[in-house]
């Protein structure tokens, strides 16, 4: 697997489009839309991505959009299939349970580091991210939940200081099947119990707890996912 390293401190889990915009090339600019759309599950594994359909969505030429194409290859994000084209790679149980296993190594490692460096104003900001989280579980908004539960997360990874540490976390949040995730019944309930723990060990200050229970959460999340796939494998295979 290619990795790629970016100049700026601030990894983005949900960046914003209009920065991106802003100061990136067609090429970027394409690259970071088609990462979103595999990110949140809107491009779904298998998909088929039609470069004619993409230039209309996209309001690009299709030059920028094949080099997004080649840039994703490179990160493993799609893959080509003779007679289909470029689709959306499709990630198996066992990569499943690699990429939460790595994530429960580096996340809870990020969210030590950062309860070590936050400010008052980053707390605050934890804070109010985890209220959305919880009237969001309330409201059964789940369409909004995907996106709130990126920002608390990456509110944790940024005050770690470690660009490099948050870039390792955004190549693996990419390649987790978060569609399939908050499709499981009850999962948004657990994910706002356990980031509710992670709220308190942050709030005590306690690195290493705070560190166990993102451990903890992660893996709830992964015992739970690792169900689901398995027995859509044994369905299909019936």
């Amino acid at each position: 697997m290619i990795l790629y390293f970016f100049t700026f401190r601030r990894v983005n889990l949900v960046p914003s489009l209009t920065a991106v915009a802003k100061h990136q090339t067609k090429t970027e600019l394409a690259l970071h839309l088609l990462r979103e759309k595999i990110r949140t599950g809107e491009f779904s594994p298998g998909q088929r991505l039609r470069l004619n359909s993409l230039t209309q969505e996209l309001g690009m030429s299709p030059t920028p959009i094949r080099e997004a194409f080649r840039l994703l290859q490179a990160d493993g994000l799609v893959n080509y299939r003779p007679h289909q084209g470029i689709v959306v790679t499709e990630f198996s149980p066992d990569e499943t349970s690699e990429i939460a296993r790595l994530r429960g190594v580096l996340e809870p490692l990020a969210t030590q580091m950062a309860v070590e460096a936050f400010t008052a104003r980053q707390i605050r900001e934890l804070e109010r991210l985890h209220e959305k989280l919880l009237a969001a579980v309330a409201s059964g908004r789940g369409t909004s939940l995907s996106a709130v539960n990126a920002s608390w997360h990456q509110e944790i990874y940024e005050a770690s200081g470690s660009s490099y540490l948050q870039e390792f976390i955004r190549q693996l949040w990419e390649r987790y099947p978060w569609r399939t995730m908050w499709a499981l019944p009850q999962r948004s309930e657990r994910t706002a119990e356990e980031h509710s723990a992670v709220m308190a060990a942050i709030a005590a200050r306690n690195g290493p707890l705070a560190a166990e229970q993102m451990r903890a959460h992660i893996e709830s999340g992964e015992r739970s996912l690792l169900d689901q796939l398995a027995s859509e494998e044994a369905e299909a295979g019936a």
